[in-house]
Formats: C-alpha cells, structure tokens, sequence
C-alpha cells in the first residue's frame, strides 16, 4: 500500500470581498507542497481545526501580582484568593461523590490554558476587586509587562 503524504498548513480566517475566506499563513510553502507532493487528478480531504488564542505567561504572572496584592492586602493566602477570585468570576457547580455533595468552582479551560480573552476578563475582574478594596495596583508598564 502506497504511503500518503500529508502536511498541516495554518491560516486564518479574514472577510476578502465580503466572503468569509480562509487565508493561508504561507501560500508559498502550500503551493510548493502541492507541487512536490500531487499530481493532476490526485483527490485528497481537508481537515479544519480551529485554535483559540490561550493566555500568554505575562498575563498570567501580572494577574498573580495582582492576586499577591490582594494577598498582602486581606492576609488569605495566593491559593485561597485565586480559587475566591476564580469562583467569584466563573461560578461554581456542585459534585455528587457517593452520598457526598461538594460544591467546587467550574472549570473554564484543559491544562490551565484559559483563552486570552477570558484571561483578560479575569484580569479586569480582579482589577475591579481590587479597586474595590483599595488596593493600590502598579500599572502594567510600571511592572515592566508589555501588552500582548
């Protein structure tokens, strides 16, 4: 049985002429594949799998600045106010255990890679605690995080 080559191309989705289009990230190296890889008449299938940006590192380590703040403001731990502040912002659900019921926060994203808008929004949530509390936050650029 002959062996099927097969490649991953990225691209992403832009508005060209009023349509929804799908644009390759390198047109270039696809056609070049094509080329090397296909000849006339070759059937193949595409597979579309679209990614979410997750939250980059220095959202996460500002966000835990400001949970150290909150920390240093409240005299709870960064473990009790991260788990206050995520229940507060996404909820929470209750688990059934045998005859047990618990009640644990929800879960917003696999392997702790929230999507960086919701990263954002938690960032801003905190924020507003924060101001709320009057706790004096350094800005972004005062910490020396740039905006991503």
């Amino acid at each position: 049985m002959p062996k099927l080559t097969t490649n991953n191309f990225t691209f992403k989705i832009a508005i060209v002429q009023g349509i929804k289009t799908l644009v390759l990230s390198s047109r270039a190296y696809y056609q070049h594949y094509l080329n090397k890889h296909t000849k006339d008449g070759d059937i193949g299938t595409i597979e579309v799998k679209l990614k979410k940006p997750t939250r980059s590192e220095q959202q996460l380590r500002y966000y835990f600045v400001l949970i150290g703040l909150l920390a240093e403001h409240t005299d709870y731990d960064d473990e009790e106010l991260h788990d206050a502040i995520m229940r507060l912002k996404f909820g929470t659900k209750k688990l059934k255990l045998g005859k047990d019921i618990i009640e644990v926060r929800k879960s917003v994203a696999n392997n702790a890679r929230l999507p960086k808008q919701e990263m954002s929004e938690l960032i801003s949530y905190t924020l507003e605690k924060c101001a709320e509390m009057e706790v004096v936050v350094p800005s972004k650029f005062e910490l020396g995080y740039i905006s991503n």
